[in-house]
């Protein structure tokens, strides 16, 4: 191709054109000499030549070459070289697949000038070489990792692509998304090629245990959990509760291949805080035998209603039984309930009562109301350890002012129950009409002397029934026919003014007094019970309400079963105890993010901390125990977080094993409660725990860093070599040569105008 540096435009070069004609035509028309007409036209057109020569070589032509110069690609190829590529859910190993999918739809078909570079990865980024055969042998697959090196790696020549071949386990904490984007940026596009199947290995898998915070000693309880059988539908399993070496539970049931939710029940015994597993047996043929194992913390607590008996009337001398062991016994015939005895030491003059401090039968002992450590409780805090106080005629300077109000705490603000029996140091006789029992007491109490020995009979009120400490029969019948006709004369009783409003008149005697009378006062309940269990007034009740053992001999103690003795007791303390043995609500409440997981990771713990009315407690301090192996540190401190009204902490995963994270809560000084969950740290194989190849992973890749996703399993474009090598158009090369100082054109210049010189000279032309 011709090109000239001046382009001439056509317009002067026509005019120019017409000028030189003509001036030529001129000059050779009007010439002199002899030339005839052809001689005259001939010079003519050799200087018309010669002119035209010139012109040209004026415009300055030249030859332009075009040279086209192609770039050389350079293409990454990415083997994942981790142990999950070992997985043979393809013929002959995911990495075995990824090499002959290369070799045949990428080698052969990329475009002349493309460079391959081979790498391999899984914690770290080679390159092979030719000898090293790739082997799946990594220990993790750092995805992120490697696409990081290779774009930090220098180079003269830039990539222009990266292929990626893995199944997508990504077992580092990075998100390949973003470091894709930043390949994107650089213009560098990740095809990537997703190897192996979604299909979960064949295995047995335990997981989502679930079970209450607490449970009762020796009650049944269930642990609920999921269970995952991939491949292994129709198959059976024997499921196992374990505390140690001893198995609580066993069920054995058949698998469905998939997610199934599996119940448990099992009976823990013991107290505390204790460590169970639930225990899948082996399969033959699954993937892991490791994840057949669960393990999960218990609060065992014990569900026994604890109360505080406290007993005034001294030993009778014609009974080798101590009075207080009637209650005692009627109570503790029922498993759940264990009570603890006091007894009133002096008399109301002073004097030594005939006692007896131990239990004739177990060897049980009971302790002196004063006691000064056995005795009852000097705080509330010990008081608390009890659901019931019963109080049986107990001289009013037995207690100091503080125990008298730990008495009334415990009803009213912590759901205890409180029970006074009449007697000569009851209700007014003792005194108690000016304390703060009184307010708790369902009876209003009359003076001093209240005390009436006067046999009477007691009646049940019309709307009591139904109550539970009255409905003591198998049925409505059974019940009226135990008050009515079995119930025995009481001797005596304290009077009162008259029932509290919202107290609950249970039982009358004869004039109307009242016997029986229940209330609920705050989160508590008492009870008012104004004749007497013991020998003084109550001879009978104690001994003779029940049925003859036998019904050839007469009906007397001896010979009296004193089952309905029993159940009213047992009926009594459980109705009285409701509040605070039914509280469900913890002081002090531990939640974990997570239950399980690996050395390095982190736990969040969150703390609510509440008070007796259930309000939130945002002053407390709240420390973190880890507890491994009978050792136990502080790990971390707890603080209040406004939004969530709840206290917070991260806690590192400790070493691997199975720890015990506790929460105490103190206020100055004063402990509110503690909490506890089990923590289990363990090693997981993060490469080999779920070998489900992640397609989704792969394509987000090729997605963000603007590639082409493939899979092993279809088919590639025929022109796959070229998308993948992302070459650019080779670059143009114009070279150009000058024309008008060639020889040629000189010597065409020269003999033109040399020809038309001879000519002229020749025909003599002037």
């Amino acid at each position: 191709m011709t090109e000239f540096s001046y382009p001439p435009d056509w317009r002067w070069i026509g005019g120019l054109a017409t000028v030189v004609v003509l001036v030529v035509g001129l000059s050779y028309t009007f010439a002199r000499g002899r030339g005839g007409p052809i001689p005259r036209i001939l010079g003519a057109l050799l200087r018309l030549g010669a002119v035209a020569v010139l012109g040209v070589c004026l415009l300055d032509p030249h030859r332009v070459q075009k040279i086209l110069h192609p770039h050389q690609a350079r293409l990454a190829v990415l083997f994942d070289v981790s142990r999950s590529m070992a997985t043979g859910d393809t013929p002959g190993g995911r990495l075995s697949a990824a090499r002959d999918w290369t070799a045949q739809h990428v080698t052969r078909g990329l475009p002349e000038g493309v460079e391959i570079i081979p790498l391999t990865f899984s914690d770290t980024l080679r390159r092979p070489t030719n000898n090293t055969p790739l082997s799946p042998t990594g220990s993790i697959s750092a995805i992120s990792g490697a696409l990081a090196s290779v774009l930090a790696t220098p180079s003269d020549e830039p990539l222009s692509g990266v292929l990626l071949l893995s199944d997508g386990i990504e077992t580092t904490s990075q998100t390949p998304d973003a470091i894709a984007r930043q390949f994107r940026r650089k213009g560098i596009p990740i095809h990537t090629v997703a190897v192996g199947t979604t299909n979960e290995m064949r295995d047995v898998i335990l997981e989502q245990v679930q079970v209450r915070r607490s449970a009762a000693n020796d009650a049944p309880t269930k642990v609920v959990l999921e269970i995952r059988s991939p491949g292994f539908k129709g198959s059976n399993v024997v499921l196992q509760v374990r505390r140690g070496k001893d198995t609580l539970a066993t069920r054995g049931i058949r698998l469905n291949g998939s997610n199934q939710p599996v119940e448990i029940e099992f009976t823990p015994r013991g107290s505390g805080f204790q460590i169970f597993d639930v225990v899948a047996s082996p399969t033959p043929g699954e993937w892991l035998a490791a994840n057949n194992q669960r393990k999960f913390g218990l609060e065992i607590i014990d569900p026994s209603l604890r109360v505080l008996y406290m007993e005034g009337t001294p030993q009778n001398a014609s009974s080798p039984i101590p009075e207080w062991k009637y209650l005692k016994d009627a109570l503790q015939s029922d498993k759940r309930i264990k009570v603890s005895v006091l007894y009133r030491q002096f008399g109301n003059n002073g004097q030594y009562l005939n006692t007896v401090d131990a239990d004739p039968q177990t060897g049980e002992r009971a302790w002196p109301v004063e006691h000064p450590t056995q005795g009852f409780p000097k705080s509330l805090a010990k008081l608390l350890d009890y659901d019931v106080v019963i109080h049986s005629d107990i001289r009013r300077d037995s207690f100091s002012d503080e125990q008298l109000d730990a008495i009334a705490a415990l009803v009213e603000k912590h759901g205890g129950g409180f029970v006074m029996i009449g007697g000569n140091s009851a209700f007014g006789r003792g005194g108690y009409h000016r304390t703060v029992l009184d307010r708790i007491i369902p009876l209003a109490m009359e003076g001093a002397y209240d005390n009436e020995a006067t046999p009477t009979q007691l009646r049940i009120a019309s709307n009591a029934w139904s109550h539970p400490l009255v409905n003591i029969g198998n049925t409505t019948a059974d019940t009226r026919r135990i008050w009515t006709e079995r119930f025995p004369t009481l001797y005596g009783y304290n009077r009162v003014e008259r029932a509290k409003p919202g107290a609950t008149v249970l039982g009358t005697g004869d004039d109307g007094v009242i016997l029986l009378a229940v209330q609920e006062v705050g989160r508590g309940r008492t009870m008012a019970f104004t004749s007497d269990t013991t020998r003084s007034w109550g001879r009978d009740f104690e001994t003779l309400w029940g049925e003859p053992i036998r019904r050839d001999r007469g009906f007397e103690e001896d010979n009296c079963d004193s089952r309905y003795y029993r159940s009213f007791w047992i009926n009594a303390v459980r109705w009285l105890a409701a509040g605070k043995s039914g509280r469900t609500n913890q002081p002090v409440v531990l939640e974990l993010s997570q239950g399980y997981g690996s050395p390095g990771d982190s736990v969040t713990a969150t703390v609510r901390v509440r008070d007796n009315a259930e309000r939130d407690l945002p002053n407390a301090e709240v420390a973190l125990y880890l507890a491994t192996g009978g050792l136990s540190n502080v790990v971390a401190n707890a603080r209040y977080n406004a939004a969530s009204r709840a206290y917070r902490a991260t806690i590192p995963m400790p070493t691997a094993g199975t720890h015990i994270l506790s929460a105490v809560a103190t206020t100055r000084s004063n402990r509110i409660g503690d909490d506890r969950q089990l923590l289990v740290s363990e090693v997981i194989d993060r490469e080999l725990a779920d070998l489900r190849a992640r397609p989704d992973l792969m394509a987000s890749i090729a997605r963000a860093s603007g590639g082409t996703a493939f899979s092993i399993t279809t088919n590639p474009p025929a022109n796959l070599g070229a998308t993948l090598a992302h070459l650019p158009p080779p670059t143009e090369e114009l070279r150009r040569t000058s024309l008008w100082d060639k020889l040629p054109w000189l010597l065409t210049a020269l003999g033109l105008i040399s020809a038309e010189w001879l000519l002229r000279r020749w025909r003599g032309l002037a």
